[in-house]
């Protein structure tokens, strides 16, 4: 957790602010870099009910997390001033980076895939994400929880 201002090496972190929910905490930074006074906006979204090697207990809760990234993905795109790039990037990280993360990066995709009439294949997608990074979704418990997930993602939009 962040506090209200925060300074290491050069740079200030302010929170502007911070709402929790019942699975993840969404909060709102800006990032000042003292040296060249320059300041970008951050977004910082915890999910705070996942346990190390293991997986959510909650589908709907990580779904609600998933939506949350989204949403703030395409808030962030909408503050980008007109000269600046259009790329606002979003980086993904657990302990290790590869499990919890893999498991995040592989369902946004999947999500995407799904709600742009794209092939959901799963096998395929781990295959490539795991070319980028080893080890991307660790255990047989998360490769299902994956399926799980977008079980309940079909049902929740009704295609199922």
């Amino acid at each position: 957790m962040f506090l209200n201002n925060q300074i290491l090496l050069g740079f200030h972190i302010i929170r502007n602010y911070s709402v929790s929910s019942a699975t993840y905490i969404t909060c709102s930074l800006v990032i000042k870099h003292a040296p060249s006074r320059t300041q970008r906006p951050v977004w910082h979204i915890q999910y705070t009910d996942w346990p190390d090697h293991g997986c959510p207990l909650n589908l709907q809760g990580f779904i609600n997390f998933m939506e949350q990234i989204d949403s703030v993905r395409r808030l962030a795109l909408n503050e980008q001033p007109p000269e600046r790039s259009r790329n606002s990037p979003t980086l993904i990280h657990c302990s290790a980076g590869v499990g919890r993360t893999g498991v995040v990066m592989l369902c946004d995709i999947l999500f995407y895939s799904l709600d742009h009439n794209e092939t959901v294949d799963i096998p395929k997608v781990l295959t490539q994400l795991r070319l980028q990074r080893m080890l991307t979704v660790q255990t047989l418990a998360q490769y299902k929880f994956v399926y799980a997930i977008l079980i309940q993602y079909l049902k929740n939009s009704r295609l199922i």
